[in-house]
């Protein structure tokens, strides 16, 4: 039996040595084709990953503009309501009157009105103006004014101002020697229980018998 094999086994030797390399090259063909397959996964799944880190992104970008916007419309209707609030409410201001008498040795009687321009009544309370100064800083005498008042809409709360001149006083601010400043000062509120505080400051015009508004405010208190 061996003798028989043997010349066989010897005659099948170079068929031994091509099957085993064509096995290797299967198992190469065979890695190499696991390896591609695995770089093609890889490849799609990066490609899947950056697409989703797009997206991320994208509705990121897409949240932060939805936030900023939500942000400009709070703040635009806060301030909506600011105004709204701000032209719904009383609103005081200066106005002068024409003054009778300037004549030295008399009593100065000066006619001013606090008109209410706003949509709600204006309670007043500590109506006060300081009387003449020089150009130059000076010690200031305060007129008070009535404790209270209330002011419609569209009306004015008229009232005189008898500031406290002697006849050399006089005499000056009427030769513009002296400047006879008023600064009126007075507090309201609305009926929402908003408090204001008006202030005016105004000169006395020798020639036109009016007060001249210099400045004038309205701040919340």
């Amino acid at each position: 039996m061996c003798v028989v094999l043997w010349p066989w086994l010897q005659a099948s030797e170079p068929i031994a040595v091509w099957l085993e390399a064509i096995a290797l090259i299967a198992i190469f063909f065979l890695d190499w084709k696991e390896k591609k397959e695995n770089r093609k996964e890889r490849r799609e799944q990066h490609k899947e990953t950056a697409a989703q880190l797009q997206v991320a992104q994208s509705q990121g970008e897409a949240t932060k503009m939805s936030a900023e916007a939500a942000i400009e419309a709070a703040m635009a209707a806060k301030k909506s309501a600011e105004i709204a609030a701000a032209l719904h409410s009383p609103l005081i201001g200066l106005e002068s009157q024409p003054i009778t008498y300037l004549s030295s040795g008399t009593l100065w009687i000066i006619p001013v009105a606090l008109r209410n321009h706003g949509t709600l009544p204006a309670p007043l309370h500590s109506i006060s103006t300081p009387k003449a100064r020089r150009k130059a800083a000076s010690p200031l005498q305060t007129i008070n004014g009535p404790e209270s008042a209330e002011i419609p809409p569209h009306s004015a709360y008229e009232t005189d101002l008898r500031p406290a001149l002697n006849d050399q006083e006089q005499s000056q601010i009427a030769s513009n020697q002296k400047i006879l400043i008023l600064t009126l000062k007075t507090t309201y509120n609305a009926p929402d229980g908003r408090k204001f505080e008006y202030t005016a400051e105004a000169r006395l015009h020798i020639v036109s018998k009016r007060l001249e508004v210099l400045k004038s405010e309205t701040r919340s208190i």
